[in-house]
């Protein structure tokens, strides 16, 4: 059985803003030319309510899909691992609320 690369975390977490946009983007897209292929198969049916399924439209469309459910595994993975935020200095806050007095 083949070893499924591992992802290299660290890698991730160095710029993980990056990422999240290009994944975001990607998914976008993507699903952009899910719809497009979408409606031009129902634009190609010959009965209503149906969609032909051996035509090389559908490859497009079947790929399509493929590509969101991997992209949706990114969402994910980056979901998993979110830096933390920062903790905000209990000074600023101080100096906040006397100034506000």
């Amino acid at each position: 059985m083949e070893e499924q690369p591992v992802v290299d975390l660290g890698a991730i977490r160095g710029d993980w803003n990056f990422h999240a946009r290009y994944v975001t983007n990607a998914l976008e897209q993507t699903l952009k030319r899910a719809n497009k292929l979408w409606r031009e198969l129902k634009a190609n049916s010959a009965a209503t309510d149906e969609v032909p399924m051996d035509d090389a439209l559908m490859e497009e469309f079947i790929e399509a899909c493929r590509q969101t459910r991997a992209l949706t595994d990114d969402v994910l993975l980056l979901r998993e691992t979110k830096p933390a935020r920062p903790a905000r200095s209990s000074r600023r806050r101080k100096a906040t609320r006397k100034a506000r007095k």
